[in-house]
């Protein structure tokens, strides 16, 4: 017991030594924060983007945000954890600029997700639940991103979105709906 309160201590004063060391402009420890939440927060930028351009994208802009607001970050909760809510909100921004470059450019078409290596099989894995979720439409799919695989509550959904509380709870019921009709037509068992 005493040597787990050790090691999370020590983890604790060496995050927030590299949190300074970031906020003095230490490119080795930017790099350092960056290589260590970029792999978990690119893959929530996937969940929301549907195709790895856009992911990128807003993962950069999420990392800019995570460094020009790090003097903001109160150490009330897990580094982890306040960056993964930017990263989510730059997911979201990147999503409203697709929308409306598509708007812009309706004659063009854009990139869409492409999985060529899942092949169906009759157990489900993540990246099959990933692909199916990038089926929703734009709403369904964050409201159900957020929810579901965020853990965020109604009341921040609709904050972050700019919808109210039940348009949210409607959404995330429409896309499990869709989710589930998708799970039959690929003969999975729900």
């Amino acid at each position: 017991m005493e040597d787990s309160i050790t090691r999370l201590s020590s983890f604790i004063l060496e995050e927030q030594q590299l949190i300074s060391d970031c906020l003095k402009g230490n490119s080795t420890s930017q790099k350092m924060l960056y290589d260590k939440y970029s792999g978990q927060m690119y893959s929530i930028c996937l969940r929301y983007c549907s195709d790895e351009h856009h992911a990128q994208d807003a993962l950069q802009n999420g990392f800019i945000r995570v460094f020009r607001n790090l003097n903001k970050y109160r150490n009330d909760g897990p580094l982890g954890a306040w960056i993964r809510k930017i990263i989510v909100r730059a997911s979201i921004d990147q999503i409203e600029l697709k929308k409306r470059h598509q708007s812009i450019f309706s004659n063009v078409e854009l990139d869409s997700i492409t999985d060529q290596y899942i092949e169906w099989s009759d157990d489900m894995t993540y990246n099959q639940l990933i692909k199916l979720i990038g089926n929703l439409p734009v709403g369904y799919k964050a409201v159900f991103n957020m929810y579901v695989l965020d853990d965020m509550p109604h009341a921040e959904i609709a904050e972050i979105l700019q919808i109210t509380e039940s348009t949210s709870r409607t959404q995330l019921k429409k896309a499990r709906t869709m989710i589930q009709k998708q799970m039959l037509e690929k003969n999975y068992i729900i």
